[in-house]
């Protein structure tokens, strides 16, 4: 009873009006813009790789395989490509193996916390390819400042 009698009143009373806003209702929705940022975050060593611009939309991630990784002896790696093209190869191991990657033709990039960050240049004369700037800026570790890397 006590329902119906709610029911009721809050029909019977009046509900204020308020007019929409205009344009908010009508108005399209926003065309999405292209990434313009390529990022790739490996969680086990700490660290992100920040590639330029003009990698946005161009370049995919193809991890490693174990037996790729067991043959350099890296703990993760992966390969930067673009169509057939290999622009590089990002290893990451614990510093006690930083004699494995070298040898198996990686130049260390960086180092924090007992981590190492080897790379293999694939492309050198592509457009895509990095320059030295672009690649010792490219490892941002956690904690630490945009853009400054630990050799």
């Amino acid at each position: 009873m006590k329902t119906v009698a709610l029911a009721l009143m809050l029909g019977v009373s009046p509900v204020p009006q308020v007019p929409p806003v205009e344009g908010v209702h009508r108005a399209d929705a926003p065309v999405p813009e292209p990434m313009k940022r390529f990022a790739w975050r490996d969680e086990a060593a700490g660290y992100t790789f920040v590639a330029p611009p003009r990698w946005a939309g161009k370049v995919r991630v193809v991890p490693l395989t174990s037996e790729e990784l067991s043959r350099c002896g890296a703990v993760s790696g992966v390969r930067f490509v673009e169509g057939a093209k290999t622009l590089l190869v990002l290893l990451s191991s614990e510093e006690t193996r930083l004699h494995s990657l070298t040898s198996a033709g990686a130049t260390e990039i960086s180092r924090h916390g007992g981590h190492i960050v080897a790379v293999k240049v694939g492309t050198a004369d592509d457009e895509l390819a990095l320059t030295d700037e672009e690649l010792g800026s490219a490892i941002q570790w956690d904690g630490e400042a945009k853009g400054a890397a630990s050799r």
